[in-house]
Parts: C-alpha cells; sequence; structure tokens
C-alpha cells in the first residue's frame, strides 16, 4: 500500500518536483560525463575526485533546500495522514520512498543524458581508448551511483530527524513560517564605496591591461579584493535606493505594476542585498570557469600534457555548469516559495479589479526581476573588464586565438541565456498552481 501511494504522490506532485527534477538531472549529467573522462584518462588521484566531490556537496546543500520545500508544501498532508492513525516511522517511510523514487528517475535520466554528451563529443577528444562504450558505461555510471548513493542518504537522514522531531500542531503550520526582516534606512555611504571600489577595480584591470610582466603577480593578486568590495556596495546601496523610492510615495508610484513590484523587491531589503551579492559572485565565477575551460580544450592552447589539459578543462565547463545551475536553482526556488506565500495578495489584486492577463504580467514581471538583478553588477563588471583583458590576451596568444576571450564570453551569455529562459518556464510553471 505505501509503494503505491509513494507513486501515486509522486505522480500527482509532479510540478512540485519539477525543480528537484531539472536540478538534480543537470547535476547528474555533468558528473557522469567527469567520471567518464577520469575513467578513459586513467586518473586515480585526486583531481578525479574533485570535480564530483564539489558536485556532491553543492547537491546535498540544493537537495536539502528543494526537500525542505518539498516537505512545507506537503505539511498539512503528512499531518492529515497522522491524524488517520498512520504511525510516524511509517510517514517518514512514505516520504523518503517518494524522494527515493523520484531520485532514482533523476539518475538514470541524468545519467543516460551525461553519457549520450560524452559519447557524441568525447569519444573524438585525445583519451586513451582502453573502454567499448559498454564498458565504459558501466564504470562511470558505477561512480556516479556511488556519489548518488551519498546523495540520498545524508539527504534521508536529515528529512528522517527533522519528521520524527515534528508533531502535527508544526506540520500544520509549518507552510506558514516567514522570516520578516525591515529594511535599513537610505545612505549614501554606500554609494560612495560602490564607486570608490568600482574605481579601484577599474585601475587593477588597466594595469593589467598595459603594465610589464613585473607587475602582474602583484596586482593579480590584489584584484579580487575591490572585485567583491563593489559588488557588495552595489547591492547595499540599489536596495537601499528602492527602499528610497517608496517611500518617496510620488504619483508614478502607483501606476501600473510599479507598487506592487517595488514592495515585492524590497522586503527582506537587507537579505535580499546580501543574496544578490553572493549570486553575482557565482555568476561571475562560472564565468571565469566557462572561460579557462574553453582555453584549455581550445585545439591551438597547450598550457601542460595533453590528456592532463583536456581533463581541467572539461573539470572547469563542469565548474561553470554547477554554479550555473546553483544560481537558478535557487532563485527560482525562492520565487516560487514567494508566490506560494503571496496567494492571497493576487486574491485581493483580483478583487479589486484586476484581470487574469494582468495578473500573468505581474508574475512574469516578478521572475525576470529576481532572476535578472544579480546579472545587473556581473554584466557591468564584465563588459568593463574583459574587453581590457583582451587586449592583453592578444599579445601572449598565437594570431588564430585573437579575441577568444571575448569570443568564449559570448558564448557563456548564449548560455546563460539558455538557462535563463529555461528556469523562466520552470518557475511560471510551478507558480500557476498558486497564482490562480
Amino acid at each position: 500500500m505505501y509503494w503505491k501511494l509513494s507513486i501515486r504522490n509522486a505522480r500527482r506532485s509532479f510540478k512540485n518536483y519539477l525543480l528537484y527534477i531539472v536540478t538534480m538531472t543537470v547535476l547528474l549529467a555533468v558528473m557522469e560525463v567527469s567520471n567518464c573522462i577520469a575513467v578513459m584518462a586513467g586518473f586515480s588521484d585526486f583531481q578525479t575526485a574533485s570535480l564530483p566531490l564539489l558536485i556532491i556537496v553543492i547537491q546535498i546543500i540544493l537537495v536539502g533546500y528543494i526537500d525542505t520545500f518539498l516537505f512545507k508544501q506537503r505539511a498539512k498532508e503528512f499531518a492529515n495522514y497522522l491524524l488517520l492513525g498512520m504511525q510516524k516511522k511509517n510517514l517518514t517511510r512514505l516520504f523518503l520512498l517518494e524522494i527515493l523514487l523520484i531520485g532514482i528517475y533523476c539518475f538514470v535520466t541524468g545519467t543516460t543524458a551525461g553519457f549520450a554528451l560524452y559519447a557524441l563529443f568525447g569519444s573524438c577528444e585525445p583519451l586513451c581508448q582502453k573502454y567499448s562504450l559498454g564498458l565504459l558505461y558501466c564504470k562511470s555510471v558505477f561512480d556516479t551511483f556511488c556519489c548518488f548513493c551519498i546523495i540520498e542518504i545524508v539527504c534521508g537522514v536529515r528529512l528522517k530527524w527533522r519528521l520524527h522531531r515534528l508533531q502535527i500542531r508544526e506540520l500544520m503550520q509549518e507552510k506558514s513560517h516567514i522570516q520578516q526582516l525591515n529594511p535599513n534606512k537610505t545612505s549614501t555611504l554606500w554609494g560612495i564605496i560602490f564607486l570608490g571600489s568600482l574605481g579601484c577595480l577599474t585601475g587593477c584591470v588597466c594595469g593589467i591591461a598595459f603594465l610589464s610582466d613585473a607587475f602582474l603577480s602583484r596586482i593579480i593578486s590584489v584584484v579580487v579584493i575591490p572585485l567583491m568590495i563593489s559588488i557588495i556596495a552595489f547591492y547595499q546601496w540599489i536596495f537601499r535606493q528602492f527602499t528610497a523610492y517608496r517611500r518617496k510615495r510620488s504619483v508614478s508610484f502607483y501606476q501600473k505594476n510599479r507598487l506592487y513590484l517595488t514592495a515585492a523587491t524590497t522586503y527582506n531589503a537587507k537579505t535580499a542585498a546580501v543574496v544578490n551579492a553572493v549570486f553575482c559572485m557565482c555568476l561571475i565565477f562560472s564565468a571565469c570557469s566557462y572561460i579557462t575551460g574553453r582555453f584549455m580544450l581550445a585545439q591551438d592552447s597547450s598550457f601542460m600534457e595533453e590528456t592532463t589539459q583536456y581533463w581541467m578543462g572539461t573539470a572547469q565547463l563542469g565548474i561553470c555548469v554547477v554554479f550555473t545551475v546553483l544560481y537558478f536553482s535557487i532563485l527560482a526556488l525562492q520565487q516560487i516559495i514567494e508566490f506560494q506565500q503571496n496567494a492571497k495578495h493576487y486574491q485581493l489584486l483580483c478583487w479589486i479589479g484586476h484581470s487574469s492577463r494582468q495578473i500573468r504580467t505581474l508574475v512574469i514581471q516578478q521572475i525576470a526581476i529576481r532572476l535578472t538583478l544579480p546579472m545587473v553588477m556581473a554584466c557591468l563588471i564584465l563588459i568593463l573588464c574583459f574587453p581590457l583583458l583582451n587586449l592583453r590576451m592578444n599579445t601572449a596568444l598565437p594570431p588564430s586565438m585573437h579575441n577568444a576571450l571575448l569570443n568564449f564570453l559570448a558564448e557563456f551569455w548564449a548560455g546563460m541565456i539558455l538557462f535563463y529562459f529555461g528556469y523562466f518556464f520552470v518557475v511560471y510553471t510551478m507558480s500557476k498552481a498558486s497564482v490562480k
């Protein structure tokens, strides 16, 4: 009975599991590709486990975050099961079995997609052909399965411990728990810090581009400091500007959807500023990983031994995908949670005369703002710095690779656009259940 009930619940809650499925499938596919390369190249040291280990850590955090979201969505359902007489240990097994079934589906889909991707693009790379495709699939899938088991065990133990502690009353109130933080007052101090740190960052990049090699190591060692300060200061300053705009209450503030959008953006402004700064750094790190990987995989580049360079380049691309998925997954999940918590707000908007079309437009605008806001500072930094860095790279690269930095950056943003619209569709689809 519990087996059938788990399968039925998994099917009925497919929309709630959609973000879980997309995130876990993509990360498992990246892990499968890295394991295929490690098996074919014969690596057996730390660099073999470095990328899968990073994916395991990030996936445990992400899956735990998403499991908490799913748990809150099903909290009242679990309370009803307990009220009907189901024992708590059976309820725990029911939910864990449901999560495991979804996880197995993601594992099969992710490993199949990852191996197909490697077979399509990686078989022609300079790796020793020691294995047939069938044997390679078995070995790589076994390594991925071991990592998958670690993720499921850690997340399962954490969920079991949480379910065992909760009582029926807590389950009934779990979905309504909301953290409320008041934003700080507007100040020009963060604006001054932002402009000053951005000027220092620009000066460092100009030094890298135009000074001699003797000064490069010193500048590169300190450039990360103004970079991080400028990102943090920008989002602290911009959210305070949003708060000031909201408090002015000008006539234009009440036109169209500006009132609701500004209120939604400045809610928990202090926390939102920190979160957006972290995601902006994550995005820049992802861009740097992609560009580094593309340079290592370029045909005219030779930095180290050929097989090792191929592995390191692929690992960098994998890290780029991991951090991109981390960026979009958490932002998407936060948006979905907010839609469900604020479902009554949209009912009020309907009661005061908003049509369904206007509500859909408002939802689309909210999703776009949430997914785009961390990109603003990242775009500014990349556009400001990379043309100067490209001039420096052209002096060290062969003529066939001139402007490769800008080309790789364009490829990265093309991939980001694909991820953006994919997660945009996921969030919009899942929000329909809350915003009716």
